[in-house]
């Protein structure tokens, strides 16, 4: 364990607004008390810092961040093991995040390694994301506490690695010629190009 999580442990720091978020998908889907407390659990143990449902500018599901996680609030809309299936698939972020640190997951932005490199870092992170949201939800499943057929899909297998290349590199010119060159400005840049007020 390391001295972050333990100084985390230590003032039971709480996701921001985690009750919140959590009782918006109960008032929609109500929730078995066992759901809720996994579903709790899994988002902490993350060390996601804050967590809300929010309009998006465009019809991304969800993003993840150093500093928390945004989910369209038309997910609400999509079903519940849907919306289980793209929370679990924002928060692997952020143990991705836990794991490498925010310099290593915000290098395709403003690293210096080539477009190459973190197209398919990028890729890679969003199909282990894929992966490791279908074995929770599959967890799920065989723990009971939930009855489900839902097969939870594999979105970036065939995402081509030319498309996230292209979007690696636009990404990179716009930060270049905003000046964006730390964690937080990169955060502030897609917070505010994601989120909607409406």
């Amino acid at each position: 364990m390391n001295l972050q999580e333990n100084i985390r442990r230590i003032l039971k720091e709480e996701t921001e607004g985690i009750n919140e978020f959590i009782n918006q998908i109960d008032s929609r889907y109500k929730m078995s008390d066992e759901l809720k407390e996994f579903l709790t659990d899994f988002i902490k143990e993350s060390d996601c810092k804050k967590i809300e449902f929010t309009g998006f500018k465009f019809q991304a599901l969800g993003l993840a961040l150093h500093d928390g996680v945004l989910i369209n609030k038309l997910a609400l809309n999509r079903g519940l093991d849907f919306l289980l299936f793209v929370i679990f698939h924002e928060i692997a972020h952020q143990y991705q995040f836990k794991k490498y640190g925010d310099t290593k997951m915000y290098e395709c932005y403003i690293g210096d390694i080539s477009v190459d490199e973190a197209a398919k870092f990028m890729k890679t992170t969003e199909e282990v994301a894929d992966e490791y949201a279908s074995r929770k939800f599959r967890e799920l499943v065989k723990k009971n506490i939930i009855n489900s057929n839902f097969v939870p899909p594999q979105m970036y297998k065939n995402v081509p690695l030319s498309q996230i290349r292209m979007m690696v590199d636009n990404y990179r010119k716009e930060m270049k010629s905003k000046d964006i060159t730390s964690s937080e400005k990169i955060s502030e840049y897609f917070y505010n190009m994601v989120k909607s007020e409406l």
